[in-house]
């Protein structure tokens, strides 16, 4: 809290914001009138920065606050970051609105009434800590009496939660992010390598992409945009070419050389389609993957028996000329790289590694390496967990979210009231006016990023070992906590099994242990320039590791002060030598296309075709609900943190540039059979659930196709978030939203 703000000011304010749990108006104005007095007590501005990791997403990139007299006035690039060398994504700009956020939570609050009008008692830190662990006490005997959700995150401050939690035994479950960490499994099952995928986007000459956001969010943002304009600068060759296959036309297929429109089933058909046309024209180095071959014979006489381009182009809808092509271009091609989304489906990515491995991109420069080493953690799915909630198939005694992501979900229950009707009590740690804190019996908010220790590894990009790791930039503005001494207290209060996985007392004893451990190690570097770190990789790869400190406490101080820590030493072969240990290439043995198997399943019989022709065919009535609607999250939505930043909302991503309104896209024929115009309001109408867009024309989508804008927010979210509409999963029903769902539009 402000050093110019009393206690008696904050409870002033506090009792006279929306439900007494927020900043409010009268809040936020007496905040800024505090730092407005700290601004102006010097004769001029003093500015300062300091360090600290972006936590929009799961990149981890470094971030260095501009305060001017101590007060945070921007947000810029760590240019000492691998991972974005000085640049920041929209998202990373705007998280300083999080700290200035009116509608923060101001502290510890307990829910007096669930129905009606919402009622909270603010209570204090030592209240809420007794409070929570008595009703974490009374849970811990039940078999999954505590349910835990969170984002998904890997570091030492990651692995503390986990102890306590799985000491409180406590069942724990994580929202998926989209980073190459969810890719990593299926690599595994094809070359027995045990690690995330790296795609070397920016020495590949061609990349052929499988819905694969490029321009927008791919697997670390900001690093793949930098990699990106690599690729098309073409730097020591010619200018990249990139293809994008793609359910909608997104931005990077606005941006691509070319866009084909498939849905993710058809992209796989489409996928073995160019690998038959390799394997028919001999357009792979079989001399390289004999060795490495594994049940490649099997595979072959699969593909190439069932996947021909007229069956695929029959199942695609794309020609059997552009099939050919794109294997050919893809083969000529001096270093192809084949890219796919990270959220895509088993039989998806499996089909893209197979043609990485088909082309010859594994452990090239321009291919696909393997970053081996991280933790490979076997994880349950939040959402799976929500879905299973909101059913009743779990009802847990204690329902603990660790922040909003597992609601933000597009397979996530739209109805989150079901979820609290299945929990005894539900405790939200989130910092934010949120989902979370919506339905929360319990808040207990945690410091925001830029007032937090931080230790995490951020997202697989950089083909190297980093830890991101920095202490607060600002100090605590709110009566809110460090979340690791959140945890060290509730600990304390069980006692037992629960206290002695405690080994630390706040974020800054993780952190600590986790500098030390780094220093022990006397291997890589704080973060540094290019050169820098570049001359460390090559003293690495000849055999000179050395400590880059004198002292254990100068390596803390240093890493601490530019943000992290990297060991760029790397081994480039980690595929190839899983590949010996694994016996070679566990190539997947795909079923034939929709459009063959069901040719085969029901022959027509001359008798039948005979009755066909003198049958005159019955009127057939137009379907209910005509189009196939696919539903997407633009790249500026955050997926686990605060949504009320105005700022991204005039960002969303829409073609025409109709901020603040949920958008749908047509193919233009398709919208002038309803006379609906490019820019008018329509109403789209499910079995379960109708809501009003915004119409948006885009040329080259399939017509019978439909892609509606998911963005969170609604009634219960801060003042901006509750602008944007309403919930568009409610289309789906109980089904999940990342499926298409039968609909029809209409002029409203």
């Amino acid at each position: 809290m402000s050093d110019n703000l009393t206690r008696r000011d904050f409870l002033l304010y506090g009792g006279a914001t929306i439900a007494g749990v927020t900043l409010g108006e009268l809040g936020r104005r007496t905040l800024a009138a505090a730092d407005a007095r700290a601004a102006a007590w010097p004769s001029r501005g003093v500015e300062t920065w300091a360090t600290t990791v972006c936590r929009e997403c799961a990149g981890g990139c470094g971030v260095r606050v501009r305060l001017m007299d101590g007060v945070p006035v921007k947000l810029e690039g760590n240019p000492l970051c691998p991972v974005a060398r000085g640049k920041l994504c929209a998202k990373g700009q705007a998280a300083i609105e999080s700290y200035y956020d009116p509608d923060r939570l101001v502290g510890p609050a307990r829910r007096t009434a669930r129905s009606g009008q919402p009622a909270w008692t603010r209570l204090t830190s030592t209240e809420a800590i007794a409070l929570a662990a008595e009703r974490l006490r009374q849970a811990i005997a039940t078999p999954a009496g505590i349910v835990v959700l969170a984002a998904d995150e890997r570091g030492p401050l990651a692995d503390a939660w986990t102890r306590f939690w799985r000491a409180a035994n406590a069942r724990l479950a994580w929202t998926p992010m989209p980073t190459a960490a969810r890719l990593g499994p299926r690599l595994e099952v094809l070359t027995g390598a045990q690690g995330d995928p790296v795609f070397d986007l920016e020495r590949a000459t061609y990349v052929l992409s499988f819905g694969a956001p490029i321009v927008e969010d791919w697997l670390s943002g900001v690093w793949t945009q930098r990699s990106f304009g690599r690729f098309r600068r073409g730097s020591g060759h010619a200018r990249g070419r990139l293809v994008q296959i793609d359910s909608r036309r997104s931005a990077t297929a606005r941006k691509a050389d070319e866009w084909l429109a498939a849905t993710v089933e058809q992209q796989v058909i489409l996928a073995y389609g160019v690998a038959s046309v390799l394997l028919r024209e001999n357009r792979v180095d079989r001399a390289k993957l004999e060795p490495l071959a594994g049940n490649f014979d099997a595979f072959e006489r699969q593909v190439t028996t069932y996947y021909t381009p007229d069956n695929v182009a029959s199942a695609t809808g794309v020609p059997v000329v552009t099939i050919l092509r794109l294997a050919r271009e893809l083969a000529s091609a001096s270093r192809p790289l084949v890219a796919v989304n990270a959220d895509a489906p088993a039989a998806l990515a499996d089909a893209v590694f197979t043609l990485d491995a088909l082309v010859g991109a594994f452990d090239r420069p321009g291919g696909v390496f393997a970053k081996t080493g991280d933790p490979v953690l076997d994880r349950a799915d939040a959402v799976e967990a929500l879905r299973d909630v909101a059913a009743g198939r779990l009802r847990p005694k204690v329902l603990v979210f660790g922040d909003s992501s597992p609601l933000r979900a597009l397979d996530a229950p739209a109805d989150a009231s079901a979820i609290a009707a299945n929990c005894d009590f539900v405790i939200s740690l989130s910092p934010y006016l949120d989902e979370s804190a919506a339905i929360a019996d319990f808040l207990l908010p945690v410091d925001v990023a830029i007032e937090s220790w931080q230790a995490m590894l951020p997202a697989t990009a950089v083909a190297a070992d980093l830890v991101a790791v920095t202490r607060p930039a600002v100090p605590r503005r709110l009566e809110t906590q460090d979340r690791a001494a959140l945890l060290q207290s509730l600990g304390t209060a069980i006692g037992g099994s629960v206290e002695a996985a405690c080994d630390w007392r706040s974020s800054e004893d993780v952190v600590g242990a986790e500098l030390k451990r780094l220093a022990r190690a006397a291997r890589g570097t704080p973060y540094a320039t290019t050169y820098e770190t570049n001359w460390v990789r090559q003293l690495e790869s000849g055999g000179w590791w050395a400590s880059p400190a004198d002292s254990e406490q100068e390596f803390v101080d240093r890493v601490l002060t530019v943000g992290g820590w990297i060991d760029p030493w790397f081994d480039p072969n980690q595929l190839t030598e899983a590949l010996h240990a694994h016996g070679g290439l566990a190539f997947p043995i795909p079923e034939s296309p929709p459009a063959v198997r069901d040719v085969a399943a029901s022959p027509a019989t001359s008798e039948e075709v005979a009755l066909a022709a003198d049958v005159v065919p019955a009127p057939v009535e137009p379907p209910r609900f005509p189009l196939k609607l696919f539903a997407f999250t633009p790249a500026t939505v955050n997926p686990a943190g605060n949504l009320n930043q105005p700022a991204l909302f005039e960002l969303l991503g829409q073609p025409e540039g109709k901020p603040w309104r949920l958008w749908v896209e047509l193919n233009p024929e398709t919208a002038a059979q309803q006379d609906i115009a490019n820019g008018a309001a329509v109403r789209i109408t499910s079995a379960h659930a109708s809501i009003d867009a915004v119409a948006v024309h885009v040329t080259g989508l399939p017509p019978e196709t439909a892609a509606l804008s998911f963005v969170p927010g609604g009634p219960t979210d801060g003042r901006w978030a509750r602008l944007v509409g309403p919930d568009v999963r409610q289309l789906w029903g109980e089904d999940p939203a990342s499926r298409p769902c039968a609909v029809r539009i209409a002029r409203s």
